[in-house]
């Protein structure tokens, strides 16, 4: 996560939020943060969403020799493809507005669920 010490008026929690639940606020157009160091509200402004994902070349190959040695040559395919399973690592962009009218950047991984269930959130 990044810019996640705007989230919290925590001065020992600022650098360490890595972690938040958003919620909907008190009225239209409202979320609610909630971080392990307490809540704030923001005027939700809009989110965008990037897709990332990557292989582990090293998983796929070690996948590859086990299943080979347990199911031959068709456990050789099985297994790269179970041992070189996508991560999803893509990030949310969150854009929140404070009481004092600054627009903040917010960047959260997630999956492409979590990016649509945010976004419909604040209305």
């Amino acid at each position: 996560m990044s810019g996640g010490h705007v989230l919290t008026d925590n001065e020992q929690g600022k650098g360490m939020v890595n972690k938040i639940s958003v919620m909907k606020g008190r009225q239209s157009g409202e979320v609610e943060i909630a971080t392990l160091f307490g809540q704030k509200f923001f005027k939700f402004a809009r989110i965008s969403w990037e897709q990332h994902g990557s292989r582990s070349a090293g998983k796929a190959a070690t996948g590859a020799i086990l299943g080979t040695v347990v199911a031959g040559p068709l456990g050789t395919i099985a297994g790269a493809a179970i041992g070189g399973k996508k991560k999803d690592t893509s990030t949310a962009y969150i854009y929140l507005i404070d009481d004092d009218g600054v627009e903040h950047e917010v960047h959260v991984q997630c999956t492409k669920e979590q990016y649509t269930q945010i976004s419909r959130i604040a209305y």
